[in-house]
């Protein structure tokens, strides 16, 4: 047998993510709405299992496509309390060593995969659950799973959430310029009531801008189904003035109703914008990674948002392609918008992909992408941004002003033939 196994000794701080509803619910993130500060995970007392005992990592598949080594020099660096044993094992013997360690009660507490070979059979068993979140290391090719036969539930559970989480994050200062605390109390409630609304569908949502997008919140992860809970929505940053703002949020999220249950940190980036006095969310991203988040933040902070009102930025016109135009996926072909009017900061496509049908809820949730009016003259012109699958896809764009009044174009359609 060609596994290998060794030992190192860590100690981690972390707390659990939830392997069952009872632990999903019992999260201490807390949003700081008044202070309008990045609410960072906190451990509390749940680190208390981690101190001591051992945890039963395995990985099963290529050594390269984890990255265990940054993986240990972070946990030693962090906590040098906790025994953890890894193992690495071969692909075709992964399933008959699981039924071994199983008969020896001896289960390990997580299991890595990077093939669905091996991922297939672990959910068949419905003796997994699977990380919901990424790993904040690189590579990460690949799947976490908590085996729920392992002996150490809590500190597997913790674990998976330190690989998702940076205890040492710390967040970036954007500008809040304009934005009084009040409406800092209130972008924070209505993000963290949009994100919530998730596990219910975006359409029941009160928070929503007018000409906010709806979409059907199901199906994220891998087999997962539909999401049950986006509990304890925790604020990582806030940026804007006092008529646009973004904001990221974290939520420890479960869902079941498909092959395997799943659990565990979700990233969300929100952009909200006061209608009728209200601030109401314009844009919900629900799934990205935190510096996706963060990076969203920065170029959005780039327009240098100014506190006075100045005059409103008028709707870019759509030029090509025509709307429900038929195309061929490849090589692309460009999009373009015309401004008659002054300049905006800052254009912003907004995409999204789906299925036929028309309907809101028929496509997914947006991506955005940025793009500089000074490197355009009046029609901008420029690849298609978003993916070339055979779905339809939607895109629109915004002008956004330098005081954080938004103007929105139509929407369009474009359908790929192969």
């Amino acid at each position: 047998m060609n596994d290998k196994l060794r030992f190192v000794s860590l100690r981690c701080r972390f707390f659990s993510i939830g392997i069952l509803a009872s632990l999903l619910s019992t999260g201490v993130v807390r949003a700081q709405q008044r202070s309008g500060q990045s609410a960072h995970v906190a451990a509390g007392d749940k680190v208390a299992a981690l101190r001591s005992g051992t945890l039963l990592v395995w990985e099963s598949g290529r050594s390269d496509f984890l990255g265990w080594d940054a993986i240990h020099d972070s946990l030693a660096t962090d906590f040098p309390g906790l025994r953890i044993l890894f193992r690495l094992v071969e692909p075709q013997n992964l399933m008959d060593e699981l039924a071994k360690a199983q008969a020896q009660g001896a289960l390990p507490d997580a299991v890595f995969v990077d093939n669905w070979g091996q991922g297939g059979p672990l959910i068949a068993q419905q003796s997994v659950m699977e990380m919901m979140g990424h790993s904040r290391f690189s590579p990460s090719r690949g799947w976490w799973f908590l085996m729920r036969g392992g002996k150490n539930q809590a500190m597997a559970v913790a674990f998976l959430r330190w690989l998702e989480d940076n205890p040492h994050w710390k967040a970036p200062q954007f500008s809040t310029a304009g934005m009084t605390r009040g409406d800092r109390e209130e972008i924070t409630v209505a993000a963290a009531r949009a994100v919530s609304s998730l596990a219910g569908g975006m359409e029941s949502s009160v928070v929503l801008d007018p000409d906010a997008i709806r979409f059907a919140a199901s199906n994220w992860g891998t087999y997962c189904g539909s999401i049950d809970e986006m509990a304890n929505p925790a604020l990582r940053f806030i940026g804007g003035n006092g008529r646009t703002a973004f904001a990221a949020l974290t939520s420890e999220a479960k869902s079941s109703g498909g092959r395997v249950s799943c659990g565990g940190l979700m990233d969300s980036f929100l952009v909200l914008r006061k209608h009728s006095d209200r601030w109401k969310v314009l844009l919900l991203i629900p799934e990205v990674s935190l510096p996706q988040a963060v990076s969203f933040g920065e170029n959005f902070d780039l327009l240098g948002f100014s506190p006075a009102k100045g005059m409103a930025p008028v709707a870019p016109i759509l030029l090509s392609p025509k709307d429900g135009e038929q195309q061929t996926r490849f090589p692309k072909q460009d999009i373009s918008w015309q401004q008659s009017a002054t300049r905006p900061a800052a254009y912003v496509v907004e995409a999204r992909f789906g299925q036929s049908g028309g309907a809101d809820t028929s496509y997914g949730p947006s991506m955005i992408y940025f793009v500089d009016p000074a490197n355009y003259g009046d029609v901008v012109r420029m690849p298609m941004p978003f993916g070339v699958g055979k779905q339809p896809h939607r895109w629109r764009v915004w002008a956004v002003g330098k005081d954080g009044q938004v103007a929105l174009s139509e929407w369009r359609t474009v359908n790929f033939t192969n």
